[in-house]
């Protein structure tokens, strides 16, 4: 009897080992396969980099970052989205590739990383979220571009990838908001949460059928103004002259620089001038220097009647506020209100 107990328990026992080793097996299986998977993607996502087509390799790298995330795949991802212009994000691989490195104790991968972040910051754009008190709410959410901006960080400015950024504001017995704006490369944007109108069930009772009800847009926000368009394009049209007064200065200065050399007031080899080619150099630099100027504010006057054409009254209130702003590395223009 007692030698038939201990058959069946070791028996048992055999069961739970072989049980156990079968678990671990499968997941060590699972694990070679999603590595195997994620190299195969890595691998197609290199051949179209090295052939230049950047726009389809990006996603391989993505879908192999998922199947098995490893930092030398983060780190050509970041190069990836260098390469099609998505700045913010490659800043962001990169500086996550340089803390992963810190970890490791890889300081060369680390130095490199973070130097190709830095790099990139005079080219980021920033959008700023800002959440006035009297337009907060109880369970308020901002979403840019399908992602919740967190409380913390209303208020500060964000690197984002230039373009199109959505904006979507929820929050219970309120009616939702969407809308978007554009980001230029290397400008700082900042957008106004907008007040949410209570939905029909929380808003204060209709009138009676004695009186007609109020236009809300009429009663609240006043008629729509005509003048929007018009001083959209007005701006647009001296943004544009701007630029081609800023180009045409530049061209300029190019051409005193070039003539300050190939006049012989200046020699290319020493980098030495006469009193007439310092005369023309610095001449050059000063018509360089204007020509910045004006091709900026061009670049600015241009931007903003784009954005009051753009958001001129189409039946709902619209509210644009523009003033110039400035951040780490340069200046832009401020776009907040509701769009």
């Amino acid at each position: 009897m007692n030698q038939r107990r201990g058959f069946l328990s070791f028996c048992t026992s055999s069961v739970f080992v072989l049980a156990l080793c079968a678990g671990g097996s499968s997941a060590h299986a699972q694990d070679a396969q999603a590595q195997a998977a994620g190299r195969a993607l890595f691998n197609e996502g290199v051949a179209l980099f090295n052939k230049g087509e950047f726009e389809a390799a990006c996603p391989k790298f993505e879908a192999s970052l998922k199947q098995f995330p490893g930092i030398g795949t983060r780190g050509k991802l970041a190069e990836c989205y260098e390469k099609v212009g998505r700045y913010a994000s490659a800043y962001q691989a990169y500086r996550e590739v340089a803390q992963l490195a810190t970890r490791n104790g890889d300081p060369a991968r680390e130095q490199v990383a973070s130097e190709r972040a830095k790099a990139l910051e005079p080219k980021l754009s920033y959008v700023t979220v800002i959440l006035p008190p009297a337009h907060d709410v109880a369970g308020l959410v901002v979403k840019r571009n399908g992602r919740e901006v967190e409380r913390a960080k209303l208020g500060a400015a964000e690197p984002v990838d230039s373009g199109t950024v959505a904006i979507d504001v929820t929050a219970p017995g309120r009616k939702p908001f969407s809308g978007h704006i554009n980001v230029m490369q290397g400008l700082a944007v900042k957008f106004e949460v907008p007040s949410l109108t209570p939905e029909a069930s929380a808003a204060a009772p209709a009138p009676t059928p004695a009186s007609p009800p109020p236009d809300e847009g009429a009663a609240i926000h006043g008629d729509p103004p005509a003048w929007q368009k018009p001083v959209g394009l007005v701006l647009i049209g001296a943004g544009v002259v701007g630029l081609g007064v800023g180009g045409v200065l530049g061209l300029s200065a190019k051409s005193k620089y070039d003539g300050a050399f190939d006049g012989g007031g200046c020699d290319a080899a020493t980098k030495t001038c006469n009193a007439n080619g310092q005369s023309a150099v610095d001449g050059a630099r000063s018509t360089a220097t204007v020509s910045t100027l004006v091709f900026g504010a061009g670049a600015a006057l241009g931007l903003a009647g784009v954005v009051v054409f753009l958001t001129a009254p189409s039946g709902r209130p619209r509210a644009i506020h523009i003033a110039p702003t400035t951040y780490a590395g340069g200046a832009g223009v401020s776009i907040g209100g509701a769009l």
